[in-house]
């Protein structure tokens, strides 16, 4: 057991500085090995042939500071929504190509090449790293820990979990198997109580100009239904001025199926057939 326990420390402490070193020790040859397989003993020219292991590793990134990002494995996109964490299980290969692409654009990608294997047994593994901020601010992933392989793996709240390239024989693409969150709750328009008290901070101002400003400050924080608008619309005195307004409140109307009714308030047929026209190019 202590011989277990000291070898497994020699090779898990320089794990990933061992890791990203062996890039430099790819070519010398035509980077095949005589079974063309990648990382299974049999080399491929990534200085990881003489180390013999399986496949079907798992991997659980996560960002310590909350950063959203992609991870690309052997130059695949895994997960299509940036997350803050993710595990991919069922990794095709010994020796896998790590990418983390960052959502805000901004933060360096880091990239490395990690062997995912049991150093004693040479089985395959859960292997977890976390992305920290060194104290210069620059993103670097560290080791978390490494245990044998998991099965049946219940993801932690928030974690997106994926099986490498599987849909179930639909096509190669990864999917997701975890729930979505629902859609957001369609808007409310203003309760009674407020549209009375916003009604009357409109008629407060003598002038339309000024009725008009007010009407669209408070259409930018409000929804409406149409009779709402047309109750708006009637405050103001000159047709200019309703005109503008129903146009202005159209994607703030909870119910714009019924926005032709609007019409009805007009004098002049030009302003009735302004506002469907409007209507009709913004459906």
């Amino acid at each position: 057991m202590k011989r277990r326990l000291f070898l497994l420390a020699l090779i898990v402490l320089p794990f990933l500085s061992l890791a990203q070193g062996s890039r430099d020790s790819r070519g010398g040859g035509n980077g095949h090995g005589n079974g063309g397989g990648r990382g299974n003993g049999n080399g491929n020219g990534s200085g990881y042939g003489q180390m013999v292991g399986v496949p079907g590793s798992a991997l659980s990134i996560w960002s310590e500071n909350g950063e959203r990002f992609f991870l690309m494995l052997n130059g695949i996109k895994q997960n299509t929504y940036a997350q803050t964490r993710v595990r991919i299980e069922d990794l095709p290969f010994v020796v896998n190509d790590i990418q983390i692409i960052f959502d805000d654009n901004r933060t360096p990608a880091i990239s490395k090449t990690i062997t995912f294997m049991d150093p004693i047994e040479g089985g395959p593994i859960n292997l977890s790293m976390r992305i920290v901020r060194d104290r210069s601010g620059y993103a670097r992933l560290s080791f978390n820990r490494m245990n044998n392989l998991e099965r049946d793996y219940r993801g932690e709240q928030g974690e997106y979990v994926m099986h490498y390239g599987r849909d179930n024989g639909r096509n190669n693409a990864p999917v997701q198997v975890v729930t979505t969150p629902p859609p957001p709750p369609p808007p409310m328009q203003m309760d009674n109580q407020s549209f009375a008290a916003a009604i009357q901070t409109i008629k407060s101002s003598a002038w339309d100009e000024t009725r008009l400003s007010t009407a669209k400050t408070i259409a930018n924080n409000n929804y409406f239904t149409v009779d709402q608008v047309i109750t708006i619309c009637k405050t103001f005195s000159w047709e200019d001025s309703k005109i503008d307004f129903a146009k202005y409140a159209y994607k703030r109307t909870v119910d714009r199926q019924n926005y032709y009714t609007i019409a009805n308030i007009f004098t002049w047929d030009s302003n009735k057939t302004a506002l469907n026209d409007f209507i009709n190019a913004n459906r």
